[in-house]
């Protein structure tokens, strides 16, 4: 799924970098500024033509804009689920039967109620 609000700050990020005002590069990419805020604040989606034109006035790739920040945060939870399996993992080994019996009925009531 796209997340506009994502890559609308990572527009307005780069816009401020190279120190162009909102109305300055709404005139490079041949839209009105205010339509041009609209992306910025995630409000409104990008054409594929507005996107290419943005990744050459920034010198970026296209990927850069669309999804550098999604990449990054799925990586990042990736890692800690990772490190957050292995501790229970741990813990595994020092219970009952009984006790992780009970465990499983608890998080399976958990999982039933999460839904």
């Amino acid at each position: 799924m796209i997340n506009y609000i994502s890559i609308g700050k990572k527009i307005r990020q780069e816009r401020m970098m190279r120190n162009f005002t909102l109305e300055q590069l709404a005139e490079i990419l041949d839209l009105s500024p205010s339509y041009m805020g609209l992306i910025e604040r995630g409000q409104r989606g990008i054409s594929i033509e507005t996107l290419c034109k943005l990744s050459i006035a920034f010198n970026v790739s296209t990927d850069y804009l669309l999804f550098s920040n999604d990449i990054e945060e799925v990586a990042k939870n990736n890692v800690i689920k990772d490190i957050l399996h292995q501790k229970i993992l741990s813990y595994i080994d020092k219970y009952s039967e009984e006790d992780l019996k009970f465990l499983l009925e608890f998080l399976q009531l958990k999982s039933k109620y999460d839904t």
